[in-house]
């Protein structure tokens, strides 16, 4: 009689390659140093600035960053300590650790990829915007949660090659009627989310910033900020209402209702108007803002 082994699901194996994220996936040393550093209460301008500047790369995009149109400063940032003093230890701490995850995953490859960071970018740019007419405090933290929203899709387009390939093609087939997010739970037995919440905390990310990437499509489901959540979700929205997606017209993302009731139970209006309004407005913002991504992506 032959013994009956059970196969290992396909959860079980994305799960199992997850789990050697911290071999596979790394943060480079002097990462892992900015965050002890910032996360110290008695940590000073100066022990974070000596950090960066023993890595010539990392200092020069960090102040190309800085200088981008993203934060509109008047007077140019021409060093390091200057840069930190200005824009925070939390800032310099989201723009090092995003900088190393763009470097991480490859960004090219397959035109679904390429199209993937267009569209992650775009998501990025339009989550700042929503954050800025809701008028909260605009930080870094928008676009950061934006640009790396679909990280688990990058991740599986990397590492579990064969099974998303196979998801896509059954995307494209004519007659499918199952969405993107329908075929994600049944082929891979895992979400994007799921995946993303696990990397981004694995690479010990702010609680905000993996909160509301991996709550984006759900952002009731938020339990630290679901504001924040929920702008990356509605600029989800209108990035793939203009087009800007990967999925083509096989994939639409509707508007959360409940995030529309959200916000007026805070206090914040959102008109199919305002919506427009985005839509009409993004086009010039990604063009101002590209210096921004250009920064993270230099090598």
């Amino acid at each position: 009689m032959v013994e009956h082994v059970e196969t290992p699901s396909q959860r079980e194996k994305i799960l199992a390659i997850l789990e050697r994220a911290p071999d596979i996936l790394t943060l480079p040393g002097i990462i892992q140093q900015i965050l002890e550093v910032t996360s110290r209460k008695n940590s000073s301008a100066s022990d974070l600035t000596a950090i960066i500047e023993s890595d010539p790369a990392l200092t020069s995009r960090v102040i190309a960053v800085a200088n981008s149109p993203y934060y509109g400063f008047v007077k140019k940032i021409t060093n390091v300590s200057h840069a930190i003093v200005v824009l925070g230890f939390r800032e310099i701490q989201n723009i090092a650790l995003s900088m190393s995850v763009l470097k991480m995953f490859d960004p090219k490859g397959s035109e679904f990829v390429d199209q993937l960071w267009k569209h992650s970018f775009c998501v990025g740019v339009a989550s700042r915007m929503i954050a800025e007419h809701l008028r909260l405090k605009v930080e870094g933290k928008y676009f950061v949660g934006g640009l790396l929203h679909d990280v688990g899709k990058i991740f599986f387009s990397q590492y579990v090659f064969t099974s998303f390939d196979r998801l896509l093609s059954v995307l494209w087939e004519e007659d499918t009627m199952e969405s993107y997010h329908a075929l994600e739970e049944r082929m891979l037995g895992i979400t994007h989310q799921e995946v993303a919440r696990i990397l981004l905390g694995e690479w010990m990310f702010p609680a905000e910033i993996v909160d509301a990437v991996a709550c984006h499509h759900d952002p009731a489901s938020s339990e630290v900020d679901r504001l924040f959540a929920c702008c990356i979700h509605l600029a989800d929205v209108i990035c793939t209402a203009k087009g800007i997606t990967p999925l083509k017209d096989r994939h639409f993302v509707l508007i959360d209702r409940g995030v529309l009731r959200f916000l007026e139970e805070c206090g914040h209006t959102l008109t199919t108007s305002d919506v427009k309004s985005f839509m009409d407005r993004l086009d010039l913002e990604i063009e101002r803002q590209s210096t921004y991504l250009s920064a993270f992506r230099n090598r």
